[in-house]
């Protein structure tokens, strides 16, 4: 899988993928899960970008207790971070919980970047990304806008919106592996990871539908 740098877009203003989120119904919980959750955004954001180099700029910001924002150079893995941000959460099994996530793609302006607050940064993207989490139906997670740099838009939006309904549909246990595959593990090192069999690793990503997804996944990612 090739690594995607931004799309030249014009001398000043560069593509990149912004990722807004938030945690559904934080308030339902309590103080100290809040905090476990975000932690595991943080810690998982690093861990992607780790896996990836040069993906991600600067790093996850956490902001309104609950709302998280990722700045990515790497528009081919933008969904694939999403999915894992959002499967991260939900392998959280001590509470039953869920995000909700807006990806767009599109300009920023990179002389208001800063890597360590990434939500004070400002362009089209930044907008874009905000925007469509705020608009974002109740019985939606996932959302994305790719602007003018693929073409079907349409249709791939249409697709998004069938990965955000399997999504939706993970276990506890099914996300833990999933979020595992999403980094490019081998079953066998997904099964060594947890402490599990093999086989049992091959029967979750299955039940998870985790296949298709990969397989939509490479597909974005080949299409740029």
């Amino acid at each position: 899988m090739t690594n995607n740098k931004p799309m030249p877009e014009g001398n000043q203003f560069p593509v990149y993928a912004v990722l807004t989120g938030d945690v559904v119904a934080s308030s339902k919980q309590p103080p100290s899960a809040l905090q476990e959750i975000m932690q595991r955004l943080r810690k998982g954001a690093e861990q992607f970008s780790k896996t990836f180099p040069d993906s991600v700029y600067g790093r996850l910001d956490v902001y309104s207790g609950d709302g998280f924002q990722l700045l990515m150079s790497d528009l081919g893995r933008s969904l694939r971070a999403a999915l894992f941000l959002r499967a991260t959460v939900r392998s959280y099994s001590k509470a039953k919980v869920d995000t909700r996530i807006a990806v767009a793609w599109g300009r920023i302006n990179e002389s208001t970047l800063n890597p360590d607050r990434i939500s004070e940064s400002t362009g089209a993207a930044f907008t874009e990304s905000g925007r469509a989490l705020k608009g974002l139906k109740s019985r939606y997670r996932l959302v994305w806008q790719p602007g003018q740099h693929l073409t079907d838009v349409g249709f791939l939006k249409s697709a998004v919106s069938l990965l955000d309904e399997l999504a939706g549909h993970w276990t506890a246990r099914q996300a833990e592996i999933i979020a595992l595959a999403l980094l490019e593990l081998s079953q066998e090192d997904i099964a060594l990871a947890i402490g599990i069999r093999q086989p049992t690793v091959n029967r979750t990503l299955r039940r998870g539908s985790w296949r298709g997804i990969e397989d939509f996944l490479q597909d974005v990612n080949n299409s740029l």
